[in-house]
């Protein structure tokens, strides 16, 4: 299988964007915005980035209908209103789209592009990254200037902006391992802050928003 990559278009002026992608080595991206447009940056806007792609040689998918951080079903979101990325993660539609994405890991190497930059506000990396890493896969998360940040770095990183200790190997709470995972834990409170609400203001994906 080939690598699984996430990554954010920001603000990075298309050139190097294209440049980013193929210093990775990513044969294809797959857009998980649940809105594909970027007002601020209009070149990530569908259907131009098709085009901005396809004209680079690398292949284009839509998937933010599936696994976009934005659900179009009320039963998908919490009582205060914000979507409910546990729900998510076992909706018919995500999986649906985690299929997808499986089954062209088996062809090539797959970009999962959102808005911003890091990953750890976003949905790929509180919702999508989790999922692919229960299935046996090890995501990696391309930064600015071609860095690149590892699961088990960005997972330190949760840690630390939930207020708890980064892992010492120990990644469960008291109760062993039929308790819930203190990564998972961290997620959960950075969703809570992060994660789409439906009261949430309609701003540029590159801010945040549109996921």
């Amino acid at each position: 299988m080939h690598p699984i990559w996430t990554l954010g278009h920001s603000t990075l002026a298309p050139e190097d964007f294209i440049r980013l992608i193929q210093g990775a080595g990513i044969q294809a991206i797959a857009d998980v915005r649940s809105i594909p447009f970027s007002g601020r940056q209009p070149h990530y806007s569908s259907p131009n980035l098709g085009h901005l792609l396809e004209k680079a040689g690398i292949r284009h998918v839509y998937l933010g209908d599936l696994v976009g951080g934005r659900p179009r079903h009320s039963g998908l979101y919490t009582p205060t209103g914000r979507a409910d990325f546990r729900a998510m993660a076992q909706s018919e539609w995500f999986l649906r789209g985690l299929e997808r994405i499986l089954a062209g890991l088996e062809k090539m190497s797959i970009g999962l592009m959102c808005g911003e930059e890091d990953p750890l506000p976003c949905h790929r990396g509180l919702l999508i990254a989790p999922e692919l890493v229960a299935r046996g896969l090890e995501p990696r998360h391309l930064r600015k200037a071609g860095r690149v940040e590892t699961q088990s770095e960005l997972e330190d990183r949760m840690l630390a902006a939930a207020g708890m200790e980064p892992s010492q190997g120990d990644l469960f709470l008291t109760g062993g391992h039929s308790g819930p995972s203190r990564v998972g834990l961290a997620r959960e409170i950075l969703a809570e802050k992060h994660a789409w609400r439906l009261e949430s203001p309609q701003t540029d994906d590159s801010g945040g928003h549109l996921e």
